[in-house]
């Protein structure tokens, strides 16, 4: 049973002079016992020096490097669900050019050869318990950049140009779904940073037995028998009346307990048994040749084989049903009926 401190919190607890709240509701509340609210606190490297954030002397503020919002976006619970790039704007009209004309244009030598875009998309919780989806993308026009810097500069930035848009697509989609500023003085940024989000309550035992469940599931293809996803789990062999059974090896046998790509028809085939054991059961065949009682025998392989499959086994192979004797006197001589 949770209480009603994990179902309702009230962010208004946390003032803005000390703590950076970064959802945009003043309260939160579960709508079940299958839910409870986690509030984490994250507070960034201050150090000019260090990889949370950087000084923008465009702005004169302080902004978040990737690394911080890292630090934020795990403890919002948000993830990456895509993160490529892609063609620029100017790349795709000249296709569509190309396309309506019909004649292509020669790529890689015009002003915009060296242009780059990365679309990144996050998914982000909502205090209702769903998600909701945030794409941005950055696009860089190394002409204007080109502007703007000395040759030697636009030397080192061309080998950065695509990490660069992908950062700054990232750093888009968690300005959009944390609300962070796009600048803050350095003494916002040593406040520590408050975020809510909901989760599934682990202490209900409908979500503990559905982990539980979902943990065994997961342990099984981990340790899978060999043979892929399909393979069958080892039990001996149970073949009556014609019935399929599952072998030694964990392979599936056929209806008719003969499973001819492991034995083929040939002159020179070596029936998959030899007598070394006393008969077991009796189940009513008899060889055709001698009139003996077809009896339970072992394989090489220490696979036991029952009357009914060898029975129809023989009847596949010499057709009529035979001992393992007769059989193998057929096979030595070279015969098959």
């Amino acid at each position: 049973m949770i209480t009603a401190q994990d179902t309702f919190v009230q962010l208004n607890n946390y003032p803005k002079d000390k703590y950076n709240v970064l959802i945009p509701v003043t309260s939160m509340q579960v709508m079940s016992n299958m839910q409870r609210i986690i509030v984490n606190e994250v507070r960034l490297n201050t150090d000019p020096n260090g990889n949370d954030i950087y000084y923008d002397k465009q702005t004169g503020k302080y902004a978040i490097t990737a690394v911080g919002g890292t630090k934020l976006a795990a403890a919002a619970n948000i993830s990456i669900v895509y993160n490529e790039g892609e063609q620029p704007e100017v790349c795709k009209r000249c296709i569509d050019m190309a396309k309506a004309t019909g004649m292509a244009q020669p790529c890689g030598g015009c002003a915009h050869a060296y242009d780059v875009k990365h679309t990144v998309t996050i998914r982000v919780p909502e205090p209702s318990g769903g998600f909701r989806m945030i794409t941005k993308s950055k696009e860089i026009d190394c002409t204007l950049e080109k502007a703007s810097m000395t040759e030697a500069q636009f030397k080192r930035f061309l080998p950065h140009r695509a990490s660069m848009a992908e950062t700054k697509a990232y750093m888009r989609c968690l300005r959009s779904a944390l609300g962070l500023a796009q600048g803050y003085t350095k003494q916002d940024l040593e406040k520590p940073f408050v975020i809510a989000h909901i989760v599934p309550n682990l202490d209900a035992p409908e979500m503990r037995n559905a982990m539980i469940n979902n943990s065994l599931r997961d342990m099984g293809l981990l340790f899978e028998a060999p043979g892929g996803a399909g393979a069958q789990t080892q039990q001996p062999l149970a073949l009556s009346d014609g019935a399929a059974g599952t072998n030694e090896s964990g392979y599936q046998e056929p209806a008719d307990g003969y499973n001819e790509g492991e034995y083929p028809d040939t002159d020179t085939d070596t029936p998959p048994w030899e007598m070394d054991t006393e008969p077991q059961e009796q189940q009513g065949f008899r060889c055709a040749d001698c009139g003996k009682e077809i009896t339970e025998a072992t394989g090489r392989n220490g696979q036991k084989w029952t009357p009914q499959a060898i029975k129809d086994y023989s009847e596949k192979r010499f057709g009529r049903c035979l001992c393992t004797g007769c059989q193998g006197k057929i096979a030595k001589g070279g015969q098959k009926r």
